[in-house]
């Protein structure tokens, strides 16, 4: 029983780590974000969206950085200017868009249930192993 426990936890935890690492994306640029520019590089068309990427504007002598996002639409030609967040300690951990608009809100819940849950789980397990192998 131990066992079956610590594989729907574990299978749980796998599911929800997307969430969790957009969630974490989310926090870090609300609470160390920095409004800015970025410019449309190039994409890659990738299964019925585009792997869009794009260079954040930094202060000369900084170096480049470069991070894509999927989207459905192209934000227009390559060297289109639009609006973004990036995190000021490592831009490359960036979001197009304004820093109010940033909602990671829809994300919060699914990691705290689904991602609780199956820490639940897997250490539920873990302990139920571990006493029928004392016994």
């Amino acid at each position: 029983m131990g066992l079956v426990l610590m594989l729907f936890g574990f299978f749980a935890l796998l599911a929800q780590s997307g969430n969790f690492v957009i969630y974490r994306l989310m926090r870090g640029l609300k609470h160390h974000g920095v409004q800015g520019q970025a410019v449309y590089a190039f994409h890659e068309y990738a299964t019925g969206s585009h792997r869009v990427f794009f260079d954040v504007c930094l202060p000369e002598g900084a170096p480049r950085a470069r991070f894509h996002e999927y989207m459905s639409e192209l934000p227009g030609p390559e060297g289109t200017v639009v609006p973004v967040v990036y995190d000021g300690r490592k831009p490359r951990r960036a979001k197009t868009g304004v820093r109010k608009d940033l909602d990671f809100d829809k994300e919060r819940p699914v990691v705290l249930l689904v991602g609780g849950t199956g820490l639940l789980l897997l250490a539920t397990g873990a302990l139920l192993c571990l006493v029928n192998a004392a016994v």
